[in-house]
């Protein structure tokens, strides 16, 4: 969740008014700021390659001459609450311009893309081998900042280790990226304040719930759906390193539904729905074993989706954990995998994933 005031916090429970505003940036120098919008989107998505995405609406009556380009620069947007003589807002991402186009109406609508777009666009030149012997985390380091220079990355995650791999990588630098992260059970995003963070892998078993949805005087919630489906279900998890030497067999483990009681038992009328993952920077089974537990959690969440509507919740990210109360069921702690945020007039909406079945486990 973003950090904002307690004000700011329970604000979003009550009627309050609330306004956007950006700033140009080029090359870490700030070309223009506080500009008013008028309506725009911005979209968190955990499943998204950039986390981040907007797109913006600007008048152009007072600003004819704004410093807009596609040639690297970047737009800060904050969402904010003005109430009672108090004016309080947060950062909700920092984007590349991506396109834009004016019309003849005096507006300016820019679709603006997450910073981890500089490494899908930053591929390798030529097959790049890993860096023997460093610091995974500065290996991750290395790789951001050769393509954002002015990138600051903050490191949070909780266990780092040498990279011994020596497969190359071919093209992809976000692969590249994401598959060092991955080894670490860890991810790789820039966030909404511009920075980049490694972050430890949520834990779908433990999650700490950070806000509430409810519904009531008080609550938050407009509207809600909760939905179930067969599609991207997985009830197995089959995680792989990879050997350089080929008298050596790849280490390797798995994680399954074995549960009879459960709908998705791996040994049952479910079917078996195995799914794969490999890496080169799996060097040991019980890398391979977190790996699969962790991809088995992800595999088994979408049996139980939950849609919500709500007011603008500006303090809310993909990747947050938060609770879920409805009137005929238990509260219930899910994640948060994509939300939509209005920048004009509109409604939040949210999807959020639990890990699995209440009666539900992992092996």
């Amino acid at each position: 969740m973003i950090q904002t005031s307690r004000l700011f916090q329970e604000s979003m429970r009550y009627s309050r008014t609330m306004f956007t505003e950006v700033d140009i940036v080029r090359n870490g120098i700030t070309l223009e700021n506080d500009i008013p919008i008028n309506d725009g989107k911005v979209t968190t998505d955990r499943g998204s390659n950039t986390r981040y995405s907007a797109s913006v609406d600007i008048p152009l009556p007072t600003w004819r001459t704004l410093p807009f380009d596609a040639d690297g620069t970047r737009l800060r947007i904050r969402r904010g609450v003005e109430s009672i003589g108090v004016r309080e807002a947060v950062a909700v991402g920092t984007y590349q311009i991506y396109d834009f186009k004016r019309t003849n109406r005096g507006v300016i609508g820019v679709t603006c893309k997450g910073l981890e777009n500089v490494l899908i666009e930053g591929r390798f030149e030529y097959p790049r081998t890993p860096a023997y012997g460093i610091s995974t985390v500065l290996a991750i380091t290395q790789l951001i900042v050769e393509v954002d220079p002015l990138a600051e990355v903050v490191a949070l995650n909780s266990y780092d280790k040498r990279v011994t791999a020596t497969a190359p990588w071919e093209r992809e630098r976000q692969s590249a990226v994401n598959q060092l992260a991955t080894s670490i059970n860890a991810e790789v995003f820039c966030g909404h304040d511009g920075r980049w963070y490694i972050v430890d892998a949520p834990d779908l078993y433990n999650l700490v719930p950070i806000f509430l949805f409810d519904v009531g005087e008080t609550g938050v919630v407009v509207e809600q759906q909760v939905s179930r489906s067969r599609e991207g279900v997985y009830n197995a998890a089959i995680v792989s390193g990879q050997s350089s030497d080929s008298s050596v067999p790849a280490v390797s483990a798995r994680a399954i539904d074995n549960d009879p009681n459960s709908k998705t038992y791996y040994y049952g009328t479910y079917g078996k729905v195995p799914r794969f993952y490999s890496s080169q920077f799996f060097t040991n089974e019980v890398q391979c074993q977190v790996y699969a537990n962790r991809l088995l959690a992800e595999s088994l969440a979408p049996n139980n989706k939950v849609s919500v509507t709500s007011g603008p919740i500006p303090l809310l990210e993909a990747g947050d954990p938060v609770m879920n109360r409805l009137l005929d069921q238990p509260d219930q702690t899910y994640l948060l995998q994509k939300t939509d945020l209005p920048l004009g007039n509109g409604t939040w909406g949210g999807e959020m994933l639990t890990q699995v079945d209440p009666e539900q486990e992992a092996a």
